[in-house]
């Protein structure tokens, strides 16, 4: 059964359900800098300086916040063939809402987004043991371009 909902660009009053759900996702997206992340993204539109935006869904008839999503505009994504990409950077819908289209509406609304700025191809990632996440992104449409490992080192 899907969820009447409503796809809407975050404001900085909503900046409080944005980090509640950032803070869900896990450590590696609440981090300590992220007042700056915030403030950036509000004064420049711009997230780690790519062009973001950050799109929030709320529950048609009560207007909770029950998801969102972070879109950017990459120079490269692994796979595509285009310049620039839209990225769905990172995505979040509450439990209680899962499986009812409101993750799909995230997305089409990011690609819609994406594809105002030029863009003709959307990517993303998941971590590999993410089984939820890559059930979900297979069954929105993503091409699966196998498995990768990334690495850094400092120097």
């Amino acid at each position: 059964m899907h969820v009447a909902v409503r796809i809407e660009r975050l404001t900085e009053s909503d900046a409080g359900f944005w980090a509640a759900m950032r803070r869900e996702m896990g450590p590696d997206w609440f981090t300590k800098d992220f007042d700056r992340i915030v403030r950036e993204y509000f004064d420049r539109g711009t997230i780690q300086h790519m062009p973001h935006v950050v799109l929030l869904a709320r529950e048609e008839e009560a207007g909770d916040a029950i998801g969102f999503a972070e879109v950017s505009l990459r120079q490269y994504a692994e796979g595509c063939e285009s310049s620039p990409v839209g990225y769905l950077e990172g995505w979040f819908v509450a439990e209680s809402a899962r499986k009812r289209g409101v993750g799909a509406a995230l997305v089409r609304a990011g690609e819609e987004w994406a594809r105002a700025k030029g863009c003709t191809e959307f990517a993303s990632d998941a971590e590999i043991d993410n089984e939820l996440s890559l059930r979900a992104h297979k069954a929105l449409g993503f091409e699966d371009l196998g498995a990768a490992h990334c690495f850094r080192k400092q120097i």
